[in-house]
């Protein structure tokens, strides 16, 4: 038995997310991010410094000091706490990335287990809409690499949000309020809030027709048309920005402007970005920028990133029947354990070997076996029989 929210993987499983996540490490390598391995466990007053939703589901344990500690619920925060307290003295910008379990109570809304594999990457120390568009021309080729036939990336920005739900001239907690209604996706309670505050009509109206907005030109001219401040044409100058260089990395279709888009996590701050194909129903990555994050460590540097959900891009590849190669079966040798020098011959030939019981046929290819005096090679529908020399060039040893 094992808790609730925990599963095991099994050999056949793990090693088609070992060559997923083999793949992630080589594009992630490729634009200079460097991997970094932080702790699963962290104090929970590190993991409270995103003032996120996300610790209340969190798994807790307290040290022999009494110390209470907190399974990391992301990976985010962790390398944030890194680079506040081992690279302050580095050039800057810093490109982290990561592979790596985080944990929280298991959710049947977010498809969610109680472990579960995050891929992804962070970008601190950096600006811009270029900063930006780096992040996510990364995230389009890491998604194209894994042979997705049909994936989606929709950048949206929380400036032009906030800056428009500002404008409704609430109560501090009410604006708060609203904000935490939008990233939850809980419309009826946005409706609820507003409704019940003094807002003008013509505001609430643009504040709806914002989240109605999708992706394309017309999009963008239409949430021009709204914005009523410079606040809001800033943050829709810097999105089309983003997409433009985006697109001048070679990911034109692949990228579509969403004005609904609102993050699930409170620390965003600008630009974000989800990625969603088909045999999941919930986004295959997620991130944006994350200016203010760093400053909880007394570093105020901006930053940006994102997370790809490993489990649920694996559900995406099956549903696409998209496979990535993988380490080819060993061959198995009846009696291999009884064949030390045999053994050792396959496998410094770089070869894979594996023993199986004296006698026995191995059932699958490739295997080698006795038949009477000889030794018989059965791999790729071929069978060919003899002695260990004769099928030495074969069996490919020296």
């Amino acid at each position: 038995m094992i808790p609730e929210g925990m599963r095991d993987v099994l050999p056949a499983e793990a090693a088609a997310l070992h060559a997923l996540e083999e793949l992630l490490r080589a594009r992630f390598a490729a634009y200079g991010y460097g991997e970094v391995r932080t702790p699963a466990l962290e104090f929970l007053e590190t993991l409270e410094l995103a003032d996120d939703d996300m610790v209340e589901g969190g798994y807790r344990v307290f040290d022999e000091q009494g110390r209470e500690l907190m399974l990391r619920t992301d990976l985010t925060v962790p390398c944030a706490r890194l680079a506040a307290t081992r690279f302050r003295e580095r050039p800057l910008p810093l490109r982290f990335s990561y592979v790596a379990s985080a944990f929280r109570s298991p959710s049947a809304s977010r498809a969610q287990d109680g472990e579960f594999a995050q891929a992804g990457v962070e970008l601190i120390g950096a600006s811009g809409p270029e900063a930006d568009a780096e992040v996510v021309a990364l995230l389009c080729d890491v998604l194209a690499a894994t042979g997705l036939p049909e994936f989606t990336v929709s950048l949206g920005t929380v400036a032009f949000h906030t800056a428009m739900v500002a404008s409704l001239r609430l109560s501090p907690d009410q604006e708060q309020a609203v904000l935490d209604a939008l990233a939850a996706r809980d419309y009826p309670l946005f409706e609820s809030i507003v409704g019940n505050a003094d807002v003008d009509e013509a505001s609430r109206r643009a504040l709806q027709k914002a989240l109605d907005l999708g992706g394309g030109g017309e999009a963008v001219h239409q949430a021009r048309k709204l914005a009523g401040s410079a606040g809001m044409e800033d943050a829709i100058d810097h999105l089309v920005q983003v997409r433009d260089i985006v697109e001048d990395y070679g990911f034109r279709d692949l990228v579509r402007i969403d004005f609904g888009l609102h993050p699930g996590l409170s620390y965003y701050t600008g630009v974000i970005v989800e990625a969603y194909a088909s045999g999941t129903g919930l986004p295959v990555a997620q991130g944006g920028r994350y200016d203010n994050l760093l400053a909880s460590f007394e570093w105020p540097v901006p930053a940006v990133g994102f997370a790809i959900a490993i489990d649920r891009l694996g559900m995406a590849m099956e549903d696409a029947r998209v496979a990535l190669p993988q380490r080819p079966r060993p061959l198995a040798v009846a009696g291999g354990l009884r064949e030390p020098a045999l053994m050792a011959a396959l496998r410094r030939a770089g070869l894979d070997a594996l023993a199986v019981p004296v006698g026995e046929q191995p059932p699958r290819e490739p295997a080698l076996y006795r038949e009477g005096s000889q030794w018989v090679l059965r791999r790729g529908g071929r069978i060919a029989r003899g002695s260990l020399k004769e099928l030495r060039r074969e069996l490919e040893v020296p």
